[in-house]
């Protein structure tokens, strides 16, 4: 089993998307936790953390879309070694990745707007079902919401 982890980071770049040949969806970035100390009057970093990420699918597209350099985020994955053979050396290397599992814009600095997105069914959008009340605004009204 590989270990998860759940943490606040910061993008470090724009995440970078691509796609199989197969069509998949592949989003790759590269995350920051740090933690700072104060000397003196200023706050220095202590320690800190490079953490590589990937998600896969309809969540690496809403990522690639929905965040820059710099943003705040909450991301919990699996922690997996990739390791491959240097090009110019042929020396054997590795690194750790955040295999993601949920992956949010934090919004303890910044707000944000969610947009839904958009359901398919066999490669076509599925309609909402009539009976959602979060499907459609609210009907225009006098009343008070609560």
């Amino acid at each position: 089993m590989l270990p998860r982890v759940s943490g606040e980071f910061t993008m470090v770049a724009d995440p970078e998307l691509r796609f199989t040949p197969s069509g998949m969806a592949v989003c790759n970035g590269r995350l920051v936790a740090d933690k700072q100390k104060k000397e003196g009057d200023q706050w220095v970093d202590d320690k800190i953390c490079w953490l590589p990420f990937t998600a896969f699918k309809k969540q690496a597209e809403n990522i690639a879309e929905s965040c820059t350099k710099g943003t705040r985020v909450i991301a919990t994955g699996q922690l997996q070694t990739e390791e491959w053979n240097d090009k110019d050396s042929g020396e054997k290397r590795s690194k750790m990745v955040l295999i993601i599992d949920d992956f949010g814009v934090s919004l303890k600095f910044d707000h944000a707007t969610v947009n839904r997105a958009e359901r398919m069914s066999h490669g076509q959008p599925s309609p909402a079902p009539a009976d959602d009340p979060w499907a459609a605004p609210p009907a225009a009204s006098d009343e008070p919401p609560f």
